[in-house]
């Protein structure tokens, strides 16, 4: 039976944002009482909650939000459950050397750790395991086209190593996904698009899962 689990996080009035990124603002311009039906005003960073990370967030890239290929935002993905592992302020190659045989070229790669469970917390933003610039390397050696985390970002410290080292090797970034601990299965069609947002360097996206599709190869 076929079933979607939806991984990302409400944008709501309000929400955390990653220190230092423009607060949800929701501004009403029009009622049904004044003109006959209501549109809102809307504004928002580029990388409120689940979000997309492309070239031009943290390279002098021109590849934007709208250049970003189709193909890995869509397609089967592997869901590697890493909540077993002691993970340290990183995730590193070690942690991902098992699944290895799993990660053919042009995987699209779920990070599962569970941290979206604290979102809404203090620690969200603080204490997340990052990812390993070795770990980095050992995805863009394997040429996986997407990697998505429940972290808030992939680089810790305030550096953006590990961004430039997935976003140079043309590894899509996801960042802030949900609810990976819904999910049943090991390998899940994943979807998650952005709005197609002309030179931006990163955008919100609506992430889906999609179990018990067959397989369309």
């Amino acid at each position: 039976m076929r079933s979607i689990v939806d991984l990302s996080h409400p944008i709501t009035q309000g929400m955390p944002v990653f220190p230092g990124d423009p607060r949800v603002r929701a501004t009403t311009v029009h009622t049904i009482t004044e003109s006959g039906y209501n549109v809102s005003e809307l504004c928002l960073g580029t990388h409120t909650g689940t979000h997309v990370d492309v070239p031009h967030h943290v390279l002098f890239s021109e590849q934007a939000v709208d250049s970003i290929p189709m193909d890995a935002l869509v397609g089967w993905a592997q869901v590697l459950d890493l909540t077993g592992k002691q993970l340290g302020r990183e995730i590193t190659t070690p942690d991902l050397d098992e699944f290895a045989p799993r990660l053919t070229e042009g995987a699209r790669v779920l990070l599962r750790t569970d941290w979206s469970r604290r979102f809404g917390q203090p620690e969200f933003f603080e204490d997340y395991p990052g990812i390993s610039e070795g770990a980095a390397a050992w995805l863009a050696g394997r040429k996986v086209k997407l990697i998505a985390v429940e972290q808030p970002s992939v680089d810790i410290n305030g550096s953006s190593a590990v961004h430039k080292a997935l976003l140079t090797a043309g590894i899509v970034i996801v960042e802030s996904i949900a609810n990976l601990d819904k999910l049943s299965q090991e390998r899940v069609y994943f979807i998650a698009l952005p709005p197609n947002l002309v030179g931006m360097d990163g955008a919100p996206v609506r992430a889906i899962a999609i179990e018990g599709m067959e397989a369309a190869e």
